[in-house]
This record gives structure tokens, C-alpha cells and sequence, in this order.
């Protein structure tokens, strides 16, 4: 049997994430995967998972969150000998990534294109140690945005 791996960050989308989880679980599921699911707790988890998953040759990676759980699951399959096929729930307040490759913001649209999306290779650039898929920020901007609370942020 094949096997997928949803990486779920249960803070995104106003700590509603987890209203998804049996859906992309089932949605899985019925594309015939074994579905392990992991849920972050820290920063970094979602490379951590994505790096075991490509370790233990997982078909399929899929990430819920916004663009800081989809970069750090991007992170843990770059430059790995196995890539499996990765796909993204976007549940963040900018979902930049997302809308660059023109995956819809409504999560049950977004989970259900997972049974019929199409494979679209894309590039990711590296800096130092770090990688990224769309966009670099730094200084007082990037710094400023990853300290605002999510209770505050617009959806």
C-alpha cells in the first residue's frame, strides 16, 4: 500500500486546522494511502516530519497550514534522495505560496483537489542553511511579522 504523510500545524487558520483533519485523512484514504498523521508543536517539526518521510520513502507528503508550516515541510524534503509528491492545504493569513500555484484558499476545495491535481515541479532557492519557496524576507519586516499574535491576524 502506498503511503502518505499529513503534516497538520493545529494552530493555522485561527486553531481551526484541526476541522480538516478527518477530511484529508479520508480524502487520503480513499486515493488508497496509508495516512500517517503528525501534528506540530514547535518550530521545525514540520521539516523533522517531512525529512522521515522522505527517509522511509513516503509517496505522498501533504501540509495544512500557512506559509511557515509549507516552508519548513518544503525544508525537509529539499535535496533528499527520495522526493515523494507533496501537496498543500493552505490555512495561513497570506497563503503565498498557495496562490502562486493557483490551489484554492477554501480548505474543502483545496482538500478535495488533492484526488485530482496534477503533478507541477517548482523551484525552491537556498540561502545559507535555509531554503524557501516564493519569497525571502528579512530584517525589522520578516522579524515584526513572525512576532504578530495570531489571535491578531486577519483572515
Amino acid at each position: 500500500m502506498k503511503k502518505a504523510m499529513f503534516i497538520l500545524n493545529p494552530s493555522s487558520g485561527k486553531e481551526r486546522a484541526s476541522e480538516y483533519r478527518s477530511q484529508v485523512e479520508e480524502t487520503l484514504a480513499s486515493m488508497g494511502y496509508e495516512v500517517d498523521t503528525r501534528e506540530t508543536e514547535k518550530e521545525k517539526d514540520a521539516t523533522s516530519f517531512a525529512a522521515e518521510a522522505c527517509e522511509k520513502k513516503y509517496d505522498f507528503i501533504v501540509a495544512m497550514g500557512g506559509d511557515g508550516t509549507i516552508n519548513e515541510a518544503v525544508s525537509g524534503i529539499a535535496e533528499k534522495p527520495h522526493e515523494p509528491l507533496f501537496s498543500l492545504i493552505p490555512l495561513g493569513t497570506v497563503n503565498d505560496f498557495a496562490r502562486a500555484l493557483g490551489i484554492s484558499l477554501d480548505p474543502p476545495e483545496a482538500i478535495e483537489a488533492l484526488k485530482t491535481g496534477h503533478e507541477k515541479r517548482v523551484d525552491i532557492a537556498k540561502v545559507g542553511d535555509y531554503y524557501f519557496m516564493n519569497i525571502l524576507a528579512i530584517g525589522d519586516v520578516a522579524e515584526s511579522t513572525y512576532e504578530v499574535d495570531p489571535e491578531k491576524k486577519l483572515n
